[in-house]
């Protein structure tokens, strides 16, 4: 009997002692900024990830296990989370807990929050708050430093024949390297846009590649790679050089060119070229035989280009000669001809000038003149007299 009541009587107080806690809840808030902001107040961080722990050894334990570079992943053991607005601020309410021993008896209480703050761009942090029960204060401002940079790169993209901008539209690839000398195996991040003519795009890279240039301020210049094309499912235009070549000539880039760019500042103007592989045809226009013979009028004028083995073969448009009246009087001209050529164009994926040529030849119904010439695309049209 003495036994049970001893085992009854050890039970009650074991009862007793794990079960007087009071319980309680509040709420911390704040802002978060960029350190190295220079306006009045400092600007705030957009989606920063606010974690709260009620412990500091499990807020420490995944603290530490994070690694510079991966994506913060915090055990589940972790209490509350929220992510600030676009001005920085944050709000974190009901945040529990118990205490066998409150400072103010079972009416209030005050306890220590263990914070972390995670932003790919600003790296993972530690910060600590307290907090009263039964209310939500802003508590907390945190300044972040930034261990990532981002640069804009403001793409021009031209035509090398009138160095406009183009106006085809064009997706640009950028690969941009992450690595550091503690990253050593990270991929690069790769960024893809559509632009025609103008464009930009951001890019972020590890803002130093080590601690002694982090404490030397000397910040990270990667060297980004640009691979650009057209983007449409037929092909016209084509990546070309801007004679910085050895060659000195504007040739087509092969297909799975590369260009190498050193970032150096933000933003960084970049320039882009390109040229037409298809290519349209100049105007031809003229007179055939005696302007004064009405006998001249309705003569077909054709035009042919030669092929691959040197024969004028390749139809380039026809047109018929007729009579024009020659400013206000009623006199006229015989054998006039023009848009010789207006609708045609030509393939050509091997010029290395700004312009490409194409060698032509004239008939008049059907038979061959002696009159041949050489047509430049970067001129607009022709004249020519036919006997």
């Amino acid at each position: 009997m003495k036994k049970l009541f001893l085992l009854l009587t050890t039970l009650t107080a074991t009862f007793l002692m794990s079960g007087c806690y009071s319980v309680f809840n509040g709420g911390t808030g704040g802002v978060i900024v960029d350190a190295e902001s220079t306006s009045n107040p400092k600007a705030g961080i957009a989606y920063v990830n606010i974690y709260a722990y009620t412990d500091w050894a499990t807020r420490d334990s995944d603290f530490n296990a994070w690694k510079e570079g991966t994506t913060f992943a915090p055990s589940n053991t972790y209490y509350g989370h929220t992510t600030t607005d676009n001005n920085g601020n944050f709000t974190i309410s009901n945040i529990v807990w118990k205490e066998t021993k409150p400072d103010f008896g079972k009416d209030a209480d005050y306890t220590t929050i263990y914070l972390l703050y995670f932003h790919e761009n600003y790296g993972l942090t530690k910060d600590e708050t307290v907090i009263t029960s039964g209310s939500t204060s802003d508590t907390v401002y945190a300044e972040l430093t930034a261990i990532r940079k981002t640069t804009a790169l403001n793409l021009n993209i031209y035509d090398v024949s009138t160095l406009n901008a183009t106006t085809n539209d064009v997706l640009v690839t950028v690969s941009v390297p992450q690595t550091t000398d503690t990253i050593t195996t990270a991929k690069p991040r790769v960024y893809e846009q559509t632009i025609t003519g103008n464009g930009t795009i951001s890019i972020s890279y590890p803002r130093w590649k080590n601690a002694d240039d982090k404490a030397a301020g000397k910040e990270n210049t990667p060297e980004i790679s640009i691979h650009y094309e057209q983007n449409a499912d037929t092909i016209i235009w084509k990546a070309c050089a801007n004679q910085d070549n050895e060659a000195k000539n504007y040739a087509f880039l092969a297909d799975d060119f590369s260009i190498k760019k050193t970032v150096q500042k933000t933003p960084y103007s970049i320039s882009l070229y390109g040229k037409a592989i298809r290519l349209s045809m100049p105007t031809v226009n003229g007179t055939y035989g005696d302007t004064s013979l009405a006998d001249n009028d309705g003569k077909v004028i054709s035009m042919k280009a030669k092929d691959s083995t040197g024969a004028y073969t390749i139809d380039c448009g026809e047109t018929t000669t007729v009579a024009q009246t020659t400013g206000t009087s009623s006199s006229q001209t015989h054998g006039n001809f023009s848009g010789l050529g207006n609708e045609n164009y030509w393939i050509d994926k091997t010029y290395t000038d700004k312009y490409s040529t194409i060698d032509v030849k004239f008939f008049v119904d059907g038979v061959a003149t002696t009159v041949e010439k050489t047509l430049r695309t970067d001129t607009t049209s022709y004249n020519v007299k036919l006997e």
